[in-house]
């Protein structure tokens, strides 16, 4: 490249119309010739000098139409446009060079450990009653929240008692009450029945304020662990976001269902479930897992049950687990969004992690594989292969 090319291509990223490839050819140019250097050394200002000058003559000819040598113009004057210059055309080319060796979407993030920590997630919902009314449950007192209808509905501790007084409302004819649990949030209910039920962050459960009918159902999305009252006159249903039905007649098992993932699973601790599709009815055994793509008979297969129920006993535990499944879990316990930068597919990870801490030391750990790296801003992570 020519130094008229250069100066050409420096007057032209000045004014925002370059080309990537004619950005990078500046920039390949800037590096070979030490032009990054804020040092502007003697040659570079001769150099400039003969430029000026060219251009100086190139104009004056242009608009008299004849040979004009600037040559005798007093330096003195020069030197401090050119200085001008070339501190002008470092400072374009030099921004332009940290642009370039940033991603887009981490030019301004800190990393990791040099941004404050993001919590852990805790008790939090929202109750809404059969009536419409809302309660936020993260700051009210223990004790009767609601005594309107066929139920008293309490709070003890982290979680909901219902104790029905009454007939009550039946899930296929009248509304019915809804525990919604946030992101960054969990919760306990025990239903009418003595039905107990654990929330996992981004999950919701409908339920009445009474089983009157021949059996008790309830509604779920995302995440639950169920302990089931015994009651073999009433069999306990789940309905899952309308896309399967568990049955049970007095059991542990726990449900995921969220709605970003693939396949819903239903895995049993003890007792008996019966899993139905619509088209398919499954029986699984404790210790077994079936998991439904919505497509065909859901497979059984033998459950990590201590990776299952990692979520309800607050710990994080990852089995050759992909980074994507794992951000996931994480985006919903600590409140955060989750963007991706490079080839995640063969990227996972195995290890334990309290959810009782903070999300900085996780993210550290999982970075010291060397296989990623995070990057933080405010509630926004971008993870980046390696």
């Amino acid at each position: 490249m020519t130094e008229t090319q250069y100066f050409d291509l420096c007057e032209k990223y000045l004014k925002g119309l370059c080309s990537p490839e004619e950005e990078n050819m500046l920039h390949t140019y800037q590096k070979e010739n030490g032009l990054l250097d804020l040092t502007v050394s003697a040659e570079a200002v001769k150099r400039l000098r003969g430029t000026l000058r060219a251009r100086l003559n190139q104009s004056i000819l242009a608009q008299n139409g004849k040979k004009f040598n600037v040559v005798w113009l007093n330096w003195k004057i020069l030197a401090p446009l050119a200085a001008v210059l070339l501190l002008t055309i470092y400072l374009a080319v030099d921004q332009f060079s940290r642009h370039k060796q940033k991603p887009v979407l981490t030019a301004q993030a800190k990393p990791s450990n040099e941004v404050k920590d993001i919590v852990a997630g805790s008790a939090n919902a929202v109750l809404t009653l059969s009536t419409g009314e809302n309660i936020k449950l993260d700051g009210s007192k223990n004790g009767v929240i609601n005594t309107k209808g066929s139920a008293n509905i309490s709070k003890s501790g982290n979680g909901l008692v219902v104790s029905a007084k009454g007939k009550g409302n039946q899930i296929n004819n009248e509304p019915l009450n809804k525990i919604t649990i946030p992101r960054g949030g969990k919760y306990d209910i025990t239903l009418p029945d003595g039905t107990r039920v654990w929330l996992n962050s981004f999950s919701s459960l409908s339920f009445p304020n009474a089983f009157d009918g021949p059996d008790r159902k309830v509604l779920l999305t995302g995440e639950a662990y169920f302990e089931v009252a015994s009651n073999k006159k009433k069999p306990f249903k789940v309905n899952v976001a309308g896309k399967q039905e568990v049955e049970v007649l007095g059991t542990h098992f726990n449900i995921s269902a969220f709605e970003e993932d693939q396949n819903i699973t239903t895995t049993l601790l003890e007792g008996a479930v019966k899993v139905n599709t619509g088209k398919f009815q499954t029986l699984i055994k404790p210790g077994e897992m079936a998991v439904n793509n919505l497509k065909s008979k859901p497979k059984i297969v033998q459950a990590d049950l201590e990776e299952v129920m990692a979520w309800k006993n607050d710990m994080f535990i990852f089995n050759n687990e992909n980074i994507t499944s794992i951000m996931k879990k994480i985006s919903r316990w600590y409140d955060v969004d989750v963007n991706y930068e490079g080839d995640m597919t063969a990227l996972n990870f195995e290890g334990n992690y309290s959810r009782s801490k903070g999300l900085k030391s996780l993210l550290k750990n999982i970075s010291l594989t060397d296989k990623v790296r995070f990057v933080m801003v405010e509630r926004r992570i971008t993870v980046i292969a390696k």
